[in-house]
């Protein structure tokens, strides 16, 4: 079987009353993601994610660690934690995709898959 890369972001700020919050996006398929996506060579690991982040979330910030990851099936996932510090009001995908800031305890209930709530539980660890 061969392993399929993805490279992304969890993209986090520090709310205003001083707690971590998280950004997830909508798939076509209503669910709710970090943003990723495939490799891109020219660009590297770092750059293709943050090149996501803006495509898919309309968002830009700083990479400040070596990526989480997990795996999914036949998928590896690599996600860099994102701080974001600026937000678009218009970016590429933002005709089909929906963006939503929510807590660690709530990113659960959006995050189907178990690897990436496991992920998002160390990121908050580590963040926090």
């Amino acid at each position: 079987m061969k392993i399929s890369k993805k490279w992304g972001v969890i993209p986090y700020r520090e709310n205003a009353e001083g707690k971590i919050e998280f950004l997830i996006v909508s798939t076509s398929r209503g669910k709710w993601v970090f943003p990723k996506g495939n490799l891109i060579k020219r660009l590297g690991p770092s750059r293709t994610a943050q090149l996501e982040a803006y495509e898919e979330a309309g968002i830009a910030g700083s990479i400040s660690s070596s990526p989480y990851s997990t795996r999914v099936g036949s998928t590896k996932f690599f996600f860099y934690p994102l701080e974001v510090s600026r937000i678009f009001k218009d970016w590429p995908e933002s005709t089909f995709r929906a963006r939503k800031w929510v807590l660690p305890k709530e990113a659960g209930l959006y995050l189907r898959r178990k690897p990436f709530k496991q992920m998002l539980k160390t990121a908050t660890a580590e963040l926090a």
